[in-house]
């Protein structure tokens, strides 16, 4: 088994599916000596994992399934040009760990399901292809050729090596064809070839013109000026924005990393980088501890209802009652750097550390109902040295405008 000695803790359980049956049966039996009657219905949370992530397959499932990872089975993926590729197995998975496919189909059939007898990844790979049918990452047509030619579907992607081929897959003139480019008038053939379909997305826009449709908005649109009005920093709360990203050294917000001591030993805490123009008033220096404070976070609640376009203004929303004001705060560890402009700081995306997302707004564009999640405000305040300001053997305090 992958895990090896995984702790027994908070009830998760990590088993191979032949413990799964024995744990399923002996629910079933429990059910019917106890409450002499049979299960109806079982909510038993089960989780899928390379290793151990807090609270996910430790506290919250009841039993963990160990997963192969990429490269112990042949997969498939596509990219965000919509480039397939087959991605080749080059070892085995350990104990008795398997693609989530295998762990899926086995649990089917034991609850006595029909049509979950693939013999491996090809397989699962040939049968989604008949779903693909419609869609901008449909690749059926490579699985009907493959077939007619006796050939395996993830054999005929091979042969397509590491450039793969760009979905929606089409046949022209008797040959698989990729797409390019999705909404390209060139995309329209006259005759539709083989299991090919005529999609309308793959030569025009969805509008009755088939053009692209470009809205030029005033920044004077009440929707956005008043909303920058109620947001902006505020100079008697000594305020500046205070915005979030990534950090190039850590994977999302490093809820995979926290296993890597390595990387862990790299940003042992989150950081917020400030320009000198902004430290110096407020005393802060690289390796402080910065608290964050936005005591008016504005949060939308549920859905606005209204008529007139006014309705869906910030100002209306307030008035109406659908934006309640909250606070929000977090600690982060100083970097004062001039590669950040005067008036802005950024702090490391969502760590669990420090939640930077708490003095930003929750309130949806009017027009592209997208959440402004980068667009907060703070006041900085100081509240003690860090223990990485002197000991620079455990985070470094450099700037990253190295060029």
């Amino acid at each position: 088994m992958r895990f090896g000695p995984f702790e027994r803790r908070f009830g998760a359980v990590p088993v191979g599916l032949q413990g799964v049956e024995t744990i399923l049966q002996d629910v079933v039996h429990l059910c019917h000596a106890v409450l002499d009657q049979p299960i109806q219905a079982l909510e038993l949370p089960i989780g899928v994992g390379l290793y151990p992530v807090e609270p996910l397959n430790t506290t919250f499932a009841d039993i963990v399934l160990p997963a192969s990872g990429w490269g112990e089975d042949d997969l498939t993926r596509c990219n965000s040009e919509r480039r397939l590729r087959l991605y080749a197995k080059f070892s085995d998975a350990p104990g008795e760990a398997m693609p989530d496919w295998g762990a899926i189909a086995a649990f089917a059939r034991k609850m006595g399901f029909q049509g979950y007898d693939w013999k491996d990844s090809n397989e699962v790979f040939e049968e989604a292809g008949r779903f693909s049918r419609g869609g901008v990452l449909e690749y059926y047509a490579l699985v009907a050729d493959a077939k007619r030619r006796g050939a395996r579907a993830h054999e005929a992607l091979r042969g397509y090596g590491t450039t793969g081929i760009q979905t929606p897959i089409r046949v022209n003139d008797g040959k698989l064809i990729g797409t390019k480019r999705l909404h390209d008038p060139a995309n329209r053939w006259e005759e539709i070839e083989d299991v090919s379909a005529d999609r309308r997305f793959l030569y025009a826009f969805d509008t009755p013109s088939g053009k692209a449709l470009l809205l030029r908005t005033g920044w004077s649109f009440p929707g956005w000026s008043d909303f920058y009005e109620a947001v902006k920093p505020r100079k008697d709360k000594n305020e500046i924005w205070v915005t979030n990203g990534r950090v190039n050294e850590t994977w999302q917000s490093s809820f995979d990393d926290k296993r890597k001591d390595v990387l862990n030993a790299r940003w042992p805490y989150p950081a917020i980088i400030m320009h000198p123009d902004d430290a110096r008033p407020r005393g802060i220096e690289s390796g402080d501890f910065v608290k964050v404070v936005n005591d008016a976070v504005y949060v939308q609640t549920g859905a606005p209802v209204g008529v007139e376009a006014k309705d869906l203004t910030f100002t209306e929303l307030m008035k109406n009652g659908h934006i309640r004001p909250g606070r929000g705060e977090f600690t982060s560890v100083a970097i004062v750097s001039d590669e950040i402009r005067p008036g802005v700081a950024k702090a490391h995306f969502n760590n669990s550390l420090a939640k930077a997302n708490a003095v930003c707004h929750a309130v949806p564009d009017p027009i592209t109902g997208n959440y402004r999640y980068k667009l907060g405000r703070g006041t900085l305040i100081k509240v003690g040295e860090s223990p990485y300001k002197k000991d620079l053997t455990q985070m470094s305090l450099k700037p990253r405008n190295i060029i």
